[in-house]
């Protein structure tokens, strides 16, 4: 009876197991594309937030200088950036919309900048007022392993603070390090990131070490922390707001 009964029942369970194979839904092929939206979820998180970074720009070993940022970013399309110290710099201000506009007190009235403009040792106006890759460039995976990935983004546009990154990452999407480089082709400078966090909810990297391209002793290292949801109106983030 039993082996009538194993009989009868391996072929049911041969067919309910090619039933389950052949109905069952594949598994999303990675592009450049999801993987570079993982990566943003990495870097910052999505949604109306603030945060804080910490920006120290060493030669060699010696601190030469510590800026300190508030940062407000709305679904990564509006970003305001406020100096907070040293106190001589408090009170200049980064507003990212259309455009990118800074407000320095002693002027009075915005002026439009450009996202490659240095805000501050190896820092441009667009590393700390553009939270999200995948609005930005374009990104084909050039060559993946066991351990990592290689992702070669593109600018959408001129206005991108880089015209090319060559980014690596794990195979799960957080990124490792970063190759940014000028519309010439020339690479400027390099990142490292590091110290990933439990963040509104999320793994969020900490750290950023950026090294110049041609002299690797002149570095800043960005430090962010205090990230915290926001409800912002868009009047917030109006260009006449910055002369209140």
């Amino acid at each position: 009876m039993k082996r009538m009964f194993n009989t009868l029942l391996r072929p049911l369970l041969v067919a309910l197991l090619f039933s389950i194979i052949t109905h069952a839904s594949p598994a999303p092929k990675m592009t450049g594309a999801r993987l570079l939206k993982i990566v943003d979820e990495f870097r910052a998180p999505t949604g109306t937030f603030s945060f804080q970074v910490n920006v120290k720009d060493y030669l060699r070993k010696q601190l030469l200088r510590e800026n300190i940022y508030r940062v407000f970013s709305k679904e990564g399309r509006s970003v305001l950036v406020e100096t907070i110290a040293p106190a001589r710099l408090a009170g200049r201000k980064l507003l990212m919309a259309s455009t990118l506009w800074m407000f320095l007190p002693s002027l009075k009235r915005p002026t439009q900048v450009s996202l490659q403009g240095r805000l501050t040792g190896e820092v441009s106006n667009g590393d700390i007022a553009r939270t999200q890759f995948a609005r930005d460039y374009s990104a084909k995976i050039e060559r993946a392993d066991k351990k990592e990935v290689r992702l070669f983004l593109t600018a959408n546009s001129k206005t991108a603070a880089y015209r090319h990154v060559r980014l690596v990452t794990t195979r799960e999407g957080q990124p490792i390090r970063a190759e940014f480089y000028a519309i010439s082709g020339k690479l400027l400078k390099t990142g490292e990131y590091s110290e990933a966090k439990d963040i509104l909810g999320a793994k969020r990297l900490t750290r950023v070490l950026i090294k110049d391209a041609i002299d690797p002793n002149k570095q800043s290292l960005l430090i962010y922390s205090a990230y915290h949801r926001e409800v912002l109106d868009d009047s917030f983030f109006d260009k006449e707001s910055l002369v209140e």
